[in-house]
């Protein structure tokens, strides 16, 4: 097992050299659980035997299992070590306006969210132009997508609070492992109908660099700022995303009308 699992945590730290180490560590371990090459019960090496084979130190190997124990994919028993929890550990996430297509034209199925921030807007912005006011205000949320393994994004996300306001007291899990709007359809809080992809290349800000090429943050390069806007079957707008997008050899794929 342990060649199994320094084969495949190698293969992501050579795809994606300027991700985070346990990052590339942790997605890999998810994959191997997802594809059933680790299953429920098996026990991990220890951190040290991960931490002597992998070109990681063991501070590193240590912080990518406590994240993975934090998120449920691991638990760990006094004295005896880690081991693979049960349960559905997939990461498939299902975003209705676009895809991301990997290279070889497959379909993208592993995204990781971390939710970063989470806020009740009271404030006027760009958000209440295009969402309208309302005596609820607006909700906002800010992740970091991390797609297939390769790469990260930064994506902010404005809602009605109409609409919206209970995602302001869900556990953070919840809004880990779906995307916001099939959340909120799920839970009979609206039905979107169609979006609007607005996509150009930008310099990217420096605060979604911070997150995404932390290495670059001071001069970010440029990539790809993709708007989508989502609307009720009668054109009133409910929610508005923005992604940053770095450079990458993946393929978007996007769609218009979701009914």
């Amino acid at each position: 097992m342990l060649s199994l699992l320094v084969d495949r945590i190698s293969r992501h730290l050579e795809q994606s050299p300027r991700s985070p180490k346990y990052l590339c560590m942790r997605d890999a371990i998810i994959e191997l659980i997802v594809e059933g090459w680790l299953p429920e019960g098996t026990r991990l090496p220890t951190e040290q035997e991960l931490a002597a084979a992998l070109p990681l130190s063991l501070g590193t190997v240590q912080k990518a299992l406590r994240d993975l124990v934090e998120s449920g994919e691991l638990y760990r028993q006094r004295r005896l070590g880690t081991f693979v929890a049960g349960g559905d550990h997939r990461r498939e996430i299902t975003t209705p306006a676009f895809g991301f297509l990997r290279p070889d034209g497959t379909r993208v199925r592993m995204v990781f969210i971390r939710l970063l921030k989470r806020e009740r807007l009271t404030r006027q912005g760009a958000w209440s132009e295009l969402l309208g006011d309302g005596p609820s205000g607006h909700v906002r949320l800010v992740r970091q997508d991390r797609i297939d393994g390769a790469f990260d994004c930064h994506t902010e996300i404005y809602l009605r609070g109409d609409m919206a306001g209970s995602l302001l007291e869900m556990p953070a899990e919840a809004l880990e492992h779906e995307s916001v709007l099939p959340l909120l359809e799920a839970r009979g809080r609206l039905t979107v109908s169609h979006a609007e992809n607005r996509v150009r290349l930008v310099r990217l800000p420096k605060a979604a660099a911070r997150v995404m090429l932390p290495d670059l943050a001071e001069t970010p390069p440029l990539g790809l700022r993709l708007e989508t806007l989502y609307r009720l079957a009668d054109d009133i707008t409910v929610a508005w995303q923005i992604m940053h997008i770095p450079a990458n050899d993946y393929r978007l794929s996007l769609r218009t009308q979701l009914r």
